[in-house]
């Protein structure tokens, strides 16, 4: 046997048949798409850098089993198996843990999720259990290289790890887990990741990129950062109040030539939490990719108030097809009441904007926020139609244990109930209801919004190309999926 550490990370399976995205900005099931698993791939990546046997396995991406992970485990016995998991799959994604535990005895399994590293009723409970021995409290790249080093420094001369000890990794930064002495142990927080030092994301570690599309992009697609972190407060996001870590775009622009020329990429989401925090650095990067003649095209989400006509439209040059917009609501009461720092008069003028530059805007709603009634939700309806973007997605409000909105709630005893399995703003029945309105009052509201926004006799003219009749089809064929969704109570994007 070799004396170096062998590690396994792994992208659980899918959960009843959807898609899941295991994500440090979105951890939850999906409709729709299938998204590559960027942070296990950077995790990969960082661990390779630093001399490691490393082997992915993307469960979801490919659509396999837990047995397809078992015959893996079972040919590589990996001494260290990383996993990570979404919000409401924990149950589901912790089987991963045991079958390591069940196949390789003696290995160290580690797992990540960024809201519950935030909500400390959540994890105690979860490093308690058999399967789990170390929990990250943050992202992979940066952590995962030290506790290898640790791992690796315990191998025995045969190859093989002994019994293992916290005193192995209790001074590593950036971990919890359970103590049999002590309980319950956190060390000290880890220092974020230097974004502009980083590798990139180990893709070659996939079989291919054939599995990854989304709604817009249904082949030859990847995601990457621009830059990670977020520093707006916005009271509904589980991810928040993170600081903001920009990439150089030369960094950016090498890393997507290097997807095209290696894996024949053409399509990319620009996976950030917030793509820049004014339009002078959103247009530097998009003069960036003219420049050095990237000619790909991509989508990002960005806020509405950090636009204008000028950057938009050169990003639009530099190959930008669609822009993700935080709607959130149609009524400035329940705007202020979530932090969003966003007027309704921003976002008409980004869609304007967006319509000028011939980008397509792609506004996000939520149903249910603290303070919605029905008159509430009424402006948001006629707001949608007044600007009128390419598409709208209505979610349901879903307030996450380590979200600012949380305790508001719980406060007005709002909460259905703590079945965190369904916890998903996609799922078809909502956990909330506000003081004012059931959760089957939301549901129907919702329904409302979809028959009123998606079968708009301008609306459905507005997605006929006379002069590209296959545009036309696969759009009519979406909106139809869309609309006997949430009429038959699936979930829906």
């Amino acid at each position: 046997m070799s004396s170096k550490l062998r590690i396994l990370l792994v992208n659980p399976p899918r959960v009843k048949d959807l898609p899941v995205v295991r994500e440090e900005r979105y951890e939850h099931r999906d409709v729709g798409s299938v998204y590559p698993p960027l942070s296990i791939l950077q995790g990969a990546a960082s661990l390779r850098q630093a001399g490691f046997d490393v082997k992915v396995m993307d469960a979801n991406g490919f659509n396999l089993k837990l047995e397809h992970i078992g015959r893996l485990l079972s040919s590589y016995q990996p001494h260290l198996v990383v996993a990570r998991m979404a919000f409401d799959c924990q149950e589901e994604d912790l089987k991963v843990l045991q079958l390591a535990k069940a196949t390789v005895p003696g290995c160290v399994t580690v797992i990540r999720n960024k809201i519950i590293s935030e909500a400390p009723f959540i994890l105690e409970p979860i490093t308690a259990r058999p399967e789990v021995d170390i929990f990250l409290m943050g992202e992979l790249d940066a952590i995962l290289p030290t506790l290898a080093k640790a791992l690796e420094s315990q191998l025995t001369f045969e190859g093989t790890l002994p019994p293992h000890s916290e005193e192995w990794f209790s001074e590593i930064a950036g971990l919890a887990y359970y103590s049999h002495k002590d309980g319950f142990k956190k060390t000290a927080p880890a220092q974020l990741m230097n974004v502009d030092f980083a590798p990139f994301p180990a893709y070659d570690l996939l079989p291919s990129i054939a599995p990854y599309h989304t709604g817009v992009f249904q082949k030859d697609f990847a995601m990457i950062q621009t830059s990670r972190g977020c520093p707006f407060g916005c009271s509904f996001c589980a991810y928040a109040l993170e600081k903001y870590r920009p990439r150089d775009h030369h960094h950016v622009t090498e890393e997507l030539k290097w997807l095209k020329k290696t894996f024949g990429v053409k399509n990319v989401l620009f996976f950030d939490d917030i793509l820049a925090l004014n339009s002078d650095r959103t247009a530097d990067l998009a003069h960036q990719l003219i420049k050095d003649e990237v000619n790909m095209e991509w989508v990002c989400c960005t806020r509405a108030n950090l636009t204008d006509v000028p950057s938009l439209k050169t990003m639009r040059q530099s190959g930008c097809r669609e822009l993700a917009v935080g709607i959130e609501s149609g009524s400035e009461l329940i705007l202020n009441n979530i932090n969003k720092g966003v007027t309704k008069d921003d976002i008409r003028a980004c869609a304007k904007a967006c319509k000028e530059a011939d980008i397509l805007f792609y506004g996000m709603t939520i149903v249910g926020l603290p303070g919605e009634t029905r008159e509430t939700w009424r402006e948001t309806i006629d707001f949608i139609k007044e600007i009128d973007p390419f598409y709208t997605q209505f979610c349901f409000s879903t307030p996450f244990p380590n979200t600012d909105m949380y305790p508001w709630y719980e406060k007005n005893n709002c909460l259905n109930h703590k079945d965190w399995s369904q916890y998903s703003p996609l799922a078809p029945v909502p956990v909330v209801r506000t003081e004012a309105l059931t959760s089957q009052d939301l549901v129907e509201m919702r329904q409302e919004a979809y028959r009123e926004i998606l079968f708009r006799p301008k609306y459905l003219l507005s997605k006929i190309r006379l002069t590209d009749p296959l545009w036309t089809l696969k759009g009519g064929w979406e909106v139809a999926k869309r609309g006997a969704a949430v009429l038959t109570g699936h979930d829906v994007r």
